[in-house]
């Protein structure tokens, strides 16, 4: 996470939130293009190995703290 210096005015701190906002923006229309451009792949309607879980699956969740 990024920390804004305190010292910053309300217009530095919108600028740098209009930079962060515009970076994304252009990622974006990147990884759209870039998907575009791919050919799609035929997907099978089923897979011999399928998507079925075996048995009971036991669930399992990690604490992040500061998120």
């Amino acid at each position: 996470m990024l920390k804004i210096p305190t010292d910053m005015t309300p217009e530095q701190r919108l600028k740098r939130l209009a930079a962060i906002l515009a970076r994304g923006v252009r990622r974006y229309h990147r990884r759209l293009r870039r998907s575009e451009s791919r050919p799609e792949k035929e997907v099978s309607e089923s897979s011999p190995a399928g998507l079925e879980v075996p048995g009971n699956p036991r669930l399992s969740v990690s604490r992040r703290f500061g998120v």
